[in-house]
């Protein structure tokens, strides 16, 4: 009954011609957010040739998000495989993403993967010290390297404003589920400071799936001249995630994974550059014996310069060395050590013409200790049409080089190649006065060389083409109330398991004085546990809604329902996982 009054109504905004696309204003996007480049610059959305979106911590405020990739399922080509409320929420950008292997997942421009599996491990991601989430759909190997293969995902963490600051959240709900986070910073003169910690638990909708974990972070500045700075983080995560059914029976994960980087800013006259130290690691013990240990070492050196007041030259060389050893496994003669090593430079050039039109191409040299070179480009163009109307387009090329696992372990072998991809993309922005914005865009994905196993021995033989069209839109209707409305149509071919082929989803905030809320809604269609649209999973709708009311200064409680409907529907994530149904949450925060 609400799956069909949800489509309905999603119907009637199509028809009535309110729904014409994604995300924006104040709802996960507007033309006038911005991201960063790997350069450290910040770009307003609208001049990106591809399709992109800015979340910011008050899109985050709005929402009973639990980990920092839950909140991407609100935004157009996105998809979020999960199996239960908590543990891993991994994204598919456009159909792509096999666990995070083929996604660039970021921490301020710090690559965080595995260094044995090349995977994010995305439960390790509270929203404990999220500023904003910024998403690219589509390769941008050229900027960010081996695994912006499907497309980018980078969190940019919080930095303190004022000489005091910091809040504390408390939380409880349905299956005995508890949120504790706590945050303070500081700023003084040249330095500031932002620490925060995390604590997450909960029993489980069903059977074996229960969640404990731990996160606590430092982020810390401090400006050495008038045009530069040093910024150092750090992070550590622990906890115990259960896998409900159909993992096998009693499955479990126990995952401490931590990481350092230190990053030194630097200004001369036109020249802006920057250089990135890290490491991250991580120990990780499974319930069928299996025992591991990994850790990245890399070096990002990036740098932009004006070559003329109409053109600008942005460069970087990357490097990182991956190690991996397994402690315990079956069969044992995979226990050992293994690692590999990698480096790449590129450069993009960007150049306006007449004030309208700004052209952009860049190429990328990538060598790997295994499969050698790999070359990849770009180019895009953004046209303004008029001062509310913005033509863009871009061609990009992807590639993932293969990891650890692919070279040693299950079925591995040495002689792998990259796998690639190629994505040409075209779509408009459009201002209808100060109420309307729209996005609308459409795209051809191209993939070859990827990793299968066959025989026992994986090779370089998978391909796939993916088609597909993302639209939003963001309604002001007043200045205490807007609405954002998203629909994504995919064509996986043949390629159906787990990729919805529909995807709508609409959200309707309102904020005056004291009190704050968000009704959400998603809409899944198309859906398929098997190739070639077979075993299809039942379409479903969930809607969602958080109230906010500040009590006194500073002091707030909140209450959302998740799943007010009581929908009964499923996940694919390597099998079909049975969500929860009606959970509802109450809690305070005090910020300070």
């Amino acid at each position: 009954m609400f799956r069909r009054i949800a489509v309905q109504v999603l119907m009637l905004m199509v028809i009535t011609g309110l729904f014409q696309p994604v995300f924006c204003a104040d709802v996960f996007l507007g033309l006038d957010r911005s991201a960063y480049t790997p350069t450290g610059d910040e770009v307003r959305v609208r001049q990106f040739p591809q399709s992109a979106s800015v979340v910011t911590k008050e899109d985050i405020s709005m929402t009973n998000a639990k980990q920092t990739t839950d909140i991407l399922g609100q935004l157009p080509g996105l998809y979020i495989r999960k199996t239960s409320a908590f543990g891993r929420a991994d994204v598919d950008i456009r159909g792509i993403g096999d666990s995070g292997r083929q996604i660039g997942v970021f921490i301020d421009g710090r690559p965080d993967k595995m260094g044995m599996f090349g995977c994010a491990v995305t439960h390790t991601l509270p929203m404990n010290n999220v500023e904003r989430i910024e998403v690219i759909r589509g390769p941008e190997s050229v900027l960010y390297g081996s695994e912006a293969f499907g497309g980018v995902i980078n969190i940019i963490t919080k930095r303190a404003e004022r000489n005091m600051e910091g809040s504390f959240t408390a939380s409880g709900g349905t299956y005995n589920t508890q949120n504790y986070r706590l945050q303070q910073g500081s700023r003084q003169g040249k330095f500031d400071y932002y620490l925060s910690a995390d604590k997450r638990s909960t029993d489980g909708h069903k059977e074996n799936s229960a969640y404990n974990a731990s996160d606590c972070s430092i982020k810390m500045g401090y400006k050495t001249g008038d045009r530069s700075e040093i910024l150092l983080g750090g992070k550590y995560f622990t906890g115990i995630k259960n896998e409900p059914f159909p993992s096998a029976a009693g499955t479990w994960n126990d995952y401490s994974r931590g990481s350092a980087d230190v990053t030194y800013k630097q200004a001369f006259g036109d020249f802006t550059g920057s250089l990135k130290t890290y490491r991250s690691f991580g120990w990780h013990r499974f319930s069928d014996g299996f025992v591991s240990n990994d850790y990245t070492n890399g070096v990002m050196l990036h740098g932009k310069t004006p070559l003329s007041a109409e053109n600008e030259l942005s460069i970087g060389i990357d490097y990182r060395y991956q190690f991996g050893e397994i402690e315990n496994v079956a069969p044992a003669f995979m226990i050992g050590q293994y690692h590999k090593y990698e480096y790449g430079v590129y450069a993009d050039d960007k150049h306006t013409f007449f004030d309208r039109l700004t052209v952009n191409a860049g190429a990328r040299f990538n060598y790997d200790e295994f499969a050698e070179q790999a070359v990849t480009s770009r180019a895009g163009a953004v046209y303004n049409l008029s001062p509310d109307t913005i033509l863009r387009g871009v061609w990009s090329q992807g590639f993932r080089a293969p990891q650890l696992n692919d070279l040693y372990l299950w079925a591995g072998n040495t002689e792998l190649k990259p796998e690639k991809v190629t994505n040409t993309e075209v779509g408009v922005r459009h201002y209808a006065g100060d109420r309307v914005y729209v996005d609308v865009g459409g795209f051809v994905m191209k993939g070859s060389d990827l990793i299968q196993a066959v025989s026992g021995k994986k090779i370089n033989i998978g391909e796939f083409e993916f088609k597909g069209v993302e639209t939003a839109c963001n309604l002001v209707f007043s200045k205490n109330v807007n609405a954002q409305l998203n629909y994504t149509y995919m064509d996986p071919g043949t390629q159906t398991t787990g990729r919805p082929g529909d995807k709508a989803g609409a959200s309707v905030k309102y904020e005056k004085g004291r009190i704050k809320g968000l009704v959400s809604a998603d809409y899944v269609a198309k859906y398929y546990a098997a190739d070639n649209s077979q075993q299809k999973i039942d379409d479903y709708a969930v809607l969602n809604a958080r109230a906010d009311w500040e009590a006194v200064k500073g002091l707030s409680v909140f209450c959302a329902v998740e799943n007010i409907g009581d929908a009964e529907y499923s996940i694919y994530y390597s099998g079909l996982y049975e969500m929860p149904g009606r959970t509802a949450t109450l809690g305070i925060e005090y910020a300070f």
